[in-house]
This record gives C-alpha cells, structure tokens and sequence, in this order.
C-alpha cells in the first residue's frame, strides 16, 4: 500500500444485487422497483455491505429519477420514493450500528446511462439534479454523481452541489476497450480538467471493466486529485445497447471472482487510489474480500 491512510471501501453494486435476489430488470423498474414492491430487500443488500465491511454505503437512487419513473407511470411517487432510499440507508445504518459509516448519494444520468444525447437542456439538467440533493441532503454525507458518460452530465451535476458543505465525488464511467475515454467519446484528460472549475473533492472510474480503470490510472495520478475506481463485472457494454431494453441484454463473467478482483484493486491502490469499491455484478462477497486487502496493508 503505498500510503499509511487505508483506501476508503465503498459497496458494491445494488441494481444487480437486487436483480440477481429476484428484482425487476426493465428500464424504469431495475433497481427502482424494490423500493415499492420490498423495501426489505433494499435494506438487507445495504446490511450486508456494512457486515462485509464497507465504509460507505450509497442509497438506492440510480432509478429514481423524473425520467425513468416517467417512463413507468410513477412519476407522481418520485419525491416518496427518494425520501424511502434515503430513510432505507440511515435505517441500515441505524441497525447495524455504525455511527461511523457513511452514506452517499447515487446520483445517475438523468435519462439513460451510456449515452451522449439528451432531451434534458443543461439547466434541466441542473435542476433536477438539484431536486434530488435537496431531497437527499437530510441522509447523506457524501454527493456522489456515478456512471456519467460526458462532460455535460458531470458539469450539469457538479453545478448543482456546489455550496452545499458536503463532499462531492465525480465518477466517469469508460469505454470498455482500454482507451482513456468517457463512454461519450470524450477523452478523460479533457473532462477532468472540466470539472477542476468546480467544488471537486475526488474523481472516480466506474461501471466499466477493470482494465478501463487500468488504462486511466497514468490520467489520474496526474491530475493531482484524490481519485479511485468501483469497476462492473459485465462482459462488456455492447455498442448496441438500449437502456430501454434493460440490463438483461448484458452478459455477466463468470470469471471476476472476489479474489481476481481483489488483484484488479490491489494495483489500483498501488498506484495511489484513495477510495475503491465494486459496481454492477459485484456483491458482497467481493466488498468483503476487498476489507481485507485494505486491513492486511496489502
């Protein structure tokens, strides 16, 4: 480890976790629909990251925004719902009692992750990234904005925190082919530099394979910021994908067990990151694993 501060251990994945406990995979319900139809699931998967050892949690809130509850006929639930992920996350919390954990929010694209055309304007954007801090700002302690593909997203989200008193974190999500691009076929580099104009307390890769989050390490320790990486465990995100035809169209690997991806990390950490954690199609099992490359000082 090439620090004496331990690494920062997030959780891992919930949209997948959910989905692979019996959940709903359709755009508009992935993720969103566990909050209405068993919220105990929710809190479960938040519980068994505390137990595997994470530091942070984050609410459940990929699929709560306008759009996506739009797109399924609930978007008269959208406040009821925000507020039911963050009460999941501080219950979860609460039980497992560890004042010392802390929560973030999960705050994704507005419309579909993966893409880089938008109905929102930028101050639409704003706006309703803005509503949702405002209604997460009573359970959270960190503001994380994760799986943004484009430079307009990260501007759009890191506007709407500034002032706010609490940690910001931005994380990019990367093509899957080894190049230091954002999924919206911006270089890394580029947008980083972007989002240096705002209130910015750590950049972070993820969603994406752990050999993206390789090829973007030279661009990150070069920034001078605080950065780390939470990478997915799907085969690739193909470039025919449809956010509308929902996650089952993607192919998980049956090779990323929780010790190869516990030496994906391990070299993560080596070159500096300062928080780490797992994203689609990592559980539990894997946070844990990690738990213990951070207390073992690698």
């Amino acid at each position: 480890m090439t620090s004496e501060r331990k690494p920062i251990l997030l959780d891992g994945g919930m949209g997948q976790e959910i989905f692979n406990r019996g959940g709903k995979g359709g755009y508009g319900e992935w993720a969103v629909a566990a909050l209405y139809e068993d919220p105990q699931l929710v809190r479960e998967i938040h519980l068994d990251y505390i137990r595997a050892g994470a530091d942070v949690i984050t609410t459940n809130t990929y699929g709560t925004t306008r759009v996506r509850l739009r797109h399924v006929g609930l978007e008269d639930r959208f406040e009821a719902l925000v507020r039911m992920a963050g009460e999941l996350a501080t219950d979860a919390r609460a039980q497992a009692s560890r004042k010392d954990l802390r929560i973030a929010t999960s705050l994704p694209p507005l419309e579909a992750s993966y893409v880089n055309e938008f109905e929102l304007s930028f101050e639409e954007t704003r706006a309703q990234f803005a509503e949702l801090l405002d209604l997460l700002d009573p359970y959270v302690d960190i503001y994380l904005g994760e799986t943004l593909s484009t430079s307009f997203e990260a501007r759009a989200f890191l506007k709407a925190a500034q002032g706010r008193g609490k940690p910001t974190w931005l994380a990019l999500t990367l093509v899957d082919h080894g190049d230091a691009l954002l999924r919206g076929g911006e270089k890394l580099t580029d947008v980083i530099e972007t989002a240096r104009r705002y209130e910015l307390d750590a950049v972070l890769i993820n969603c994406c394979r752990p050999a993206a989050v390789d090829a973007a390490l030279p661009v990150l320790q070069d920034s001078g910021l605080s950065f780390g990486a939470y990478a997915n465990g799907f085969v690739e995100i193909p470039a025919t994908w449809s956010e509308r035809g929902g996650v089952t169209q993607l192919a998980t690997r049956a090779d990323l067990s929780p010790e190869v991806y516990a030496d994906d990390v391990a070299r993560w950490i080596d070159a500096g990151a300062a928080i780490v954690g797992g994203c689609c199609e990592t559980g539990p099992d894997h946070i844990a694993r990690l738990r213990e490359l951070i207390d073992s000082g690698m």
